[in-house]
């Protein structure tokens, strides 16, 4: 496996699955897996990049085998044709280089194209996810002003961009963006997308991650423990928020949210 990948899955894989709650996502998501390969968070819709890579990513978090000829198999599905932003590509490199397959021509081309046409913000940061994927040096930011901590940033932005100051060594004021995201934490333990905004998983996910890059924790840890698993639905997928539909993406965004959550009181400790 490529090395680079070895070092976030060692970095990534807990010990959550001995937690109840999350034997019942193994469930959930062997449910959305396609007989041809590849997931889709509905039993009707065709498979996609998006939820096969969140499967495979929360699997991986499990420690749960996956079925590699199946998701193979729907690699070589892809409609490469629909395949242009970042985001999709990073996804794409990341699964090729788990299953440890060749890129295809197609792929190798878009890794080749100029990403600084796509907003500075996700360009710069799914080229850096990609080159540390790919263990090779990042490409040097072209502006500082665009990484900058801004209050109108929200958390899904910060997120991207504390990850991109810290993988250039750049320095930056921690304390401020701690305690800013801090004050997003809401009475029900999950983050809005600014302080003082409604609560949702995705926000919870991004607002772990800075604060557990930053070496810090919310300041109501288990009451964050709380809204996530709050947010998990019968059929063991969680949602955005409690009593939602539940989505791959946002069951991932939960897992990790939890393993953040378990690295932080390992760390008090």
């Amino acid at each position: 496996m490529n090395w680079g990948l070895h070092q976030l899955l060692k970095e990534e894989i807990g010990s959550l699955s001995r937690l109840p709650e999350l034997s019942k996502v193994i469930h959930y998501l062997k449910e959305r897996e396609k007989e041809g390969g590849g997931f889709s968070f509905a039993p009707e819709l065709y498979p996609d990049i998006e939820d096969t890579y969140y499967s495979i990513r929360t699997f991986q978090m499990l420690r749960v085998e996956v079925n590699r000829d199946k998701t193979v198999n729907y690699l070589k599905s892809i409609n490469w044709g629909d395949v242009g932003f970042p985001r999709a590509i990073y996804m794409l490199v990341y699964l090729h280089l788990f299953l440890n397959i060749d890129f295809p021509p197609p792929l190798t081309l878009l890794l080749q194209r100029d990403w600084t046409r796509f907003q500075a913000l996700d360009a710069q940061y799914f080229s850096d996810e990609v080159q540390k994927l790919r263990n090779e040096p990042l490409h040097s930011l072209h502006s500082l002003s665009y990484f900058q901590f801004h209050l109108k940033d929200n958390l899904q932005t910060l997120r991207k961009k504390v990850s991109i100051l810290l993988n250039h060594g750049i320095d930056f004021n921690q304390q401020e963006i701690i305690i800013w995201v801090q004050l997003c934490q809401n009475g029900d333990g999950g983050f809005g997308f600014y302080p003082e905004t409604t609560s949702y998983m995705e926000n919870t996910y991004c607002a772990l991650e800075i604060l557990s890059k930053l070496n810090s924790y919310p300041t109501q840890l288990d009451l964050c423990r709380k809204y996530i698993l709050g947010c998990q639905t019968k059929s063991g997928g969680f949602g955005r928020a409690p009593s939602s539909f539940p989505f791959i993406e946002s069951t991932f965004h939960a897992v990790m949210g939890l393993f953040f959550l378990e690295k932080m009181e390992s760390k008090g400790q």
